[in-house]
Formats: C-alpha cells, sequence, structure tokens
C-alpha cells in the first residue's frame, strides 16, 4: 500500500480529508509524529487517525509512517546541478600534458584512436572530430586490428589510447609493438597512473574515476572524464586550426 497513490478519494470522510490534507502538507514532519501529535495537527481525534489509517490499508501507525518515510525517500528529486565532474578529479599537471599532446598531434602524421567497449566509442567520437578538423584520423576498436603492420614504413604516428582500468591485456599486447618505436608517439587516457598502459605511453593523461561494474562484466564506469579530456584537447586543436587558417 502507498499514501501517496492511494485511488479511493471518494471513499474518504471530511474528517479523513482534513487527516490525509495535514499529512500532505506536513508530510516530511508526520514519520516522527505520535498519533496524538498528527490527531492535534489536523484537529480531529486519536481515533479518528487510527480508522483513516486502517482505512487507507495499513494495520498499526507505525506500519504507516515507515511507509510513509520510503515513499518519501524513494521520491527524493535529485539536485538542480549534476557535478558529474570537477577538477578535482584530474592530476595537477593534466592542463599542461593537454598542451603537449596538442601540439603533437598538430605535427603528427597520422593518428589513431584505440579503444575498446564504451572507450572505443568515445575513439570514434574523437576520430570523427580530428578528421573534421583535416587530421588524418582512424579509430580501431579491434584489438587484434594489424595496426603495426599499417603503420610500417610511416613516420610521425601518435597513438591515443582509451582505457579506464588501463590493463586491458589486448590493448597491452597491441602496443608492445610500439613502445620502443621511435616514429610513434604513445599516449594514454586512462584512470589508472600505475597501470601498465600508462606507463607504456610516453604521455599519460589520467584522472580520478571509482569504477563500476553490473552483472560482474558489464562495465558502467563513467566515461564523463576521458570525455572532458577528449574535448579539452580537441577545443586546443580547434583554436590553433583558427588561428592558422
Amino acid at each position: 500500500m502507498a499514501f501517496f497513490g492511494y485511488k479511493d478519494m471518494d471513499k474518504l470522510s471530511d474528517v479523513d480529508l482534513a487527516i490525509y490534507r495535514y499529512i500532505v502538507s506536513h508530510d516530511e514532519k508526520v514519520p516522527y509524529m505520535r498519533v496524538r501529535e498528527l490527531a492535534a495537527g489536523a484537529c480531529v481525534s486519536n481515533s479518528s487517525v487510527m480508522r483513516f489509517i486502517r482505512k487507507i490499508g495499513y494495520d498499526s501507525f507505525p506500519e504507516f509512517k515507515v511507509s510513509l518515510k520510503s515513499e518519501l525517500k524513494t521520491g527524493e528529486q535529485p539536485s538542480d546541478e549534476l557535478p558529474l565532474v570537477t577538477m578535482e578529479a584530474f592530476s595537477d599537471d593534466l592542463l599542461r600534458l593537454i598542451k603537449i599532446v596538442g601540439g603533437i598531434l598538430l605535427e603528427a602524421d597520422n593518428i589513431f584512436l584505440v579503444g575498446m567497449g564504451a572507450s572505443g566509442a568515445i575513439a570514434e567520437y574523437a576520430s570523427r572530430q580530428l578528421s573534421a578538423l583535416c587530421f588524418n584520423s582512424s579509430a580501431v576498436k579491434d584489438p587484434y586490428y594489424p595496426l603495426s603492420s599499417q603503420l610500417k614504413n610511416t613516420t610521425n604516428n601518435v597513438i591515443i589510447t582509451l582505457s579506464v582500468s588501463g590493463k586491458t591485456p589486448e590493448l597491452i599486447e597491441m602496443l608492445n609493438n610500439f613502445v620502443n618505436d621511435p616514429d610513434t608517439t604513445l599516449v594514454t587516457i586512462t584512470g589508472n597512473l600505475e597501470s601498465p598502459l600508462a606507463r607504456m605511453g610516453r604521455y599519460a593523461l589520467t584522472y580520478n574515476i571509482e569504477e563500476s561494474r553490473i552483472h560482474q562484466y558489464y562495465d558502467m564506469t563513467s566515461q564523463v572524464p576521458c570525455v572532458y579530456i577528449i574535448e579539452a584537447i580537441l577545443r586546443q586543436l580547434r583554436q590553433q586550426v583558427a588561428l592558422n587558417n
């Protein structure tokens, strides 16, 4: 039984309606009231309150108060603000690294963004934005893609790897081919500064986020910090491209 979902209002007497209106107007206080306090507030008798409580489906006043408190908690409205990310989520040297990476991308001949799952979707988005700015950019979501073969005999390449954990074995194996490649600069965007991927890259743009999974396998970790970093890099590149034109 739900108090706020009670539908048989036509069955309530005038006294019942007085009690109902009082509860609605003082819903945050009622869960902590006694029967006599509610009765006094609604200007009715204690017995009238108890008859009303039973009429709407509760066996006792304590049961009603517990139910009402639960309804109020469930129905709490979110704040008007939505603080998805703050600067405290990022490393202190993030802005400096973004400027450095932006400068490297401006001079790069080939840019590849690598990621799996949700990170792969963001890699596609970033690649599309870079392409719109006239950069030679591609996204790789398949960790078994023959990237080393594609970049053979090429120079001035940048590979940006997106990974929340920085521990994805398939990505680590792929990037091992480029760790000692003088023609390829590895950049990692990750939530784990101490991860293998962060250590493999020349530049690691990191953030702090609590990883979240459901049903063991489904990663529900927020990608907002990663998108923030991507957008910061893109903004810098847009400004530079505008100046050059």
